[in-house]
């Protein structure tokens, strides 16, 4: 188990606000965020391919991605 321990008064009231004493959906809004996080990184990664002139076909693209985040 993994806890979390927040500095930031002004951010902890908005958590309680929001989920209250609900772990279970704090976890899962939690665990949603990180998920966003690591797709706007592949993204960014991505552009950055593109840019450098290291695209992939579509098809590739397509079943590289599906079977990172199936």
């Amino acid at each position: 188990m993994l806890n979390i321990h927040i500095d930031d008064p002004g951010l902890e009231a908005s958590i309680r606000e929001t989920y209250g004493d609900d772990t279970r959906a704090l976890a899962r809004a939690f665990a949603e965020f990180l998920s966003q996080e690591r797709i706007k990184e592949d993204i960014r990664v991505s552009i950055e391919q593109l840019d450098a002139g290291e695209g992939v076909p579509l098809s590739q693209a397509i079943q590289e991605i599906s079977a990172k985040y199936e």
